[in-house]
């Protein structure tokens, strides 16, 4: 690289601004010149709000202790912490995650007041909602229709209207609720393709996957007996090592990938679910530390907080 007396401060922006995160971090390392100009808080501001849709990243910096905005980003890159907006709030609990395939994926539940499952006619189901998020430059599709989840005992929960047999469960197909935490986004972008959902770098999109539940009666129940949701994805491009994927099996120009989501433990489902009577149920929230902090979404994935008393009874629209 080139000295400061060679290159201009102008030409410097410039050149950062065709750089993503990951290109950032590598430059840092090059000398002690690229390491300040790479941690400046402007960029790293830029890239805080488009990655987590956070408005004033100072508030989220000062809750998490870190020194710069730099640091802040890659404590919540560390963390996984969950993009905000709509279905994506700070209550929600994540009951699963995972980051694979150069995406981030968080598994929630579109949670009751009474904490039972769904039903439609004879019907008894679950909403799991499945907020996905790309991380590469390279635009990742999700095919909704090819959605899995798996039981610990073995079978394959039935995800609704998401193949042929299941023509009379259509309305409850697998579909997108939010883009870039905009419903009103979503339902711009289901008209255009109603069976995959592609994601440029830094989108995200919640989708909601209705799975029968039997023997069933409350949310806790199933995610004490649910494994795994799989997420097939695919980018453009080719991959080498048939070991992960079948790339050189299918002729087309798409990397084929698939995201497994495991379930937290069942202890930890009933560290948050409370029966009452067994006739009832509830889920507790706790909150702790300040408002960003205390997010539900980051608590089952963290060593737990500082003891408090305040414990928050809530419903997760």
């Amino acid at each position: 690289m080139a000295p400061t007396d060679a290159v201009g401060d102008d030409v410097v922006e410039h050149v950062i601004g065709f750089l993503t995160p990951d290109d950032l971090l590598a430059v840092i390392r090059v000398n002690a010149y690229w390491r300040l100009v790479g941690q400046r808080d402007a960029t790293w501001r830029a890239f805080i709000a488009a990655r987590w849709r956070v408005e004033r990243p100072e508030r989220l910096q000062r809750a998490c202790g870190t020194e710069s905005l730099y640091e802040l980003y890659r404590y919540l890159d560390r963390n996984r912490y969950l993009p905000r907006g709509r279905y994506t709030t700070k209550q929600q609990i994540i009951w699963g995650r995972s980051r694979q395939e150069g995406a981030d994926v968080w598994l929630t539940v579109a949670h009751r007041p009474d904490c039972r499952v769904l039903a439609a006619g004879a019907t008894a189901f679950i909403q799991l909602r499945v907020a996905i998020q790309n991380l590469r430059e390279q635009p990742l599709a999700v095919d909704l229709g090819d959605i899995r989840v798996r039981m610990k005992n073995g079978y394959m929960g039935k995800v609704l209207g998401a193949d042929a047999t299941g023509a009379g469960h259509a309305t409850l197909a697998p579909k997108l609720l939010a883009f870039n935490g905009s419903s009103e986004l979503a339902a711009v972008r289901s008209r255009d393709a109603l069976h995959s959902v592609s994601l440029a770098m830094f989108d995200f999109a919640v989708v909601s996957v209705n799975v029968e539940c039997h023997a069933c009666e409350f949310e806790a129940e199933f995610l004490e007996g649910c494994s795994a949701l799989w997420l097939p994805v695919r980018r453009i491009g080719r991959c080498s090592d048939l070991t992960t994927c079948r790339c050189a099996l299918i002729p087309d120009s798409y990397h084929r990938g698939s995201i497994r989501v495991p379930i937290v433990d069942e202890s930890v489902v009933w560290r948050h679910y409370t029966s009452i009577s067994g006739r009832f149920m509830v889920l507790d929230c706790r909150s702790s530390w300040d408002d960003f902090t205390s997010d539900a979404s980051m608590y089952l994935f963290k060593a737990p907080p500082p003891p408090t008393s305040a414990v928050r009874k809530t419903s997760i629209a």
